[in-house]
């Protein structure tokens, strides 16, 4: 018998028949490598900073942490630097989502609109977003406004892309049983279409928060005079280099932690996994 082949291991498909991954590998779950290898890392850049790196470089991790714990207990930057970023980030992904979800809708509501705005949406990903923040600027001023519309146009495309598909993915005979079951506008929404559609928009919302997150910290690296990003920023222009891992650990542990928390709570709604 020939050796399973690395997609026969992950799924093996027969009529009506679906068999799972297999839970562990080498004994260990998959959450065990995800630490193990984290673990991993880690000892590894420790031991690189502690006998061949520069302290200019790079600090070993156990100061990186300590240097986090110190942060984390500071009010001030807990309330000027970090929450600011946090509140920037939920607003920012709460907007794409209520309006990428909205507008695909219309779009496959309107096939017209559709065909209209395809194009700018196949080139969505090659505008250069943050060109736009001088306008922002302009338009409402220097603060959280500017940055908070820029990450939210800049994960509205994901959104509404993902949703759309969802959308298009209905089955036109589908469509025709609800028109034969005389279903209200709203009522085919609820019961056929979103349900239908639920899959993709989830993907959508995952991959917008992570666009929310990337945006919010890159734009206040480069613009912003508060927030996280521009903590960071500030001590890599000091040569403060414990600051800056010490906030780059942050960004990290908020970047894994809310995509964590967003996929177990939308996997919930998502029925290919049930």
């Amino acid at each position: 018998m020939s050796a399973p082949t690395r997609e026969s291991t992950r799924t093996s498909v027969v009529p009506g028949y679906i068999r799972p991954a297999p839970s562990r590998q080498l004994g260990l779950p998959a959450w065990g490598w995800t630490v193990l290898i984290l673990v991993a890392a880690l000892v590894a850049i420790d031991i690189s900073a502690r006998f061949f790196a520069s302290p200019l470089d790079i600090v070993p991790v156990t100061d990186m942490i300590s240097t986090s714990l110190g942060l984390l207990t500071d009010p001030d930057f807990l309330i000027d630097e970090l929450g600011r970023t946090l509140g920037i980030i939920v607003l920012a992904f709460v907007l794409s989502s209520v309006l990428g979800v909205a507008a695909a809708y219309v779009l496959w509501r309107y096939e017209l609109w559709d065909r209209a705005f395809q194009p700018y949406l196949n080139v969505y990903y090659a505008v250069p977003t943050f060109a736009l923040y001088p306008i922002m600027v302009v338009l409402f001023g220097a603060g959280v406004a500017p940055i908070a519309i820029l990450s939210t146009i800049f994960a509205f495309g994901v959104v509404a892309l993902n949703a759309r598909t969802g959308f298009n993915s209905v089955s036109p005979i589908v469509t025709k049983l609800g028109t034969t079951l005389m279903l209200t506008r709203w009522q085919y929404f609820r019961s056929v279409l979103l349900p239908y559609a639920l899959p993709s928009i989830v993907t959508g919302l995952k991959l917008g928060l992570s666009y929310a997150v990337i945006s919010v910290l890159a734009s206040e690296f480069i613009l912003s005079t508060q927030g996280l990003g521009h903590f960071i920023s500030i001590a890599y222009d000091g040569f403060d280099i414990a600051d800056m891992y010490a906030g780059i650990l942050i960004v990290a542990l908020i970047a894994l932690l809310s995509t964590s928390l967003i996929s177990l709570a939308l996997n919930r709604f998502d029925w290919r996994r049930r």
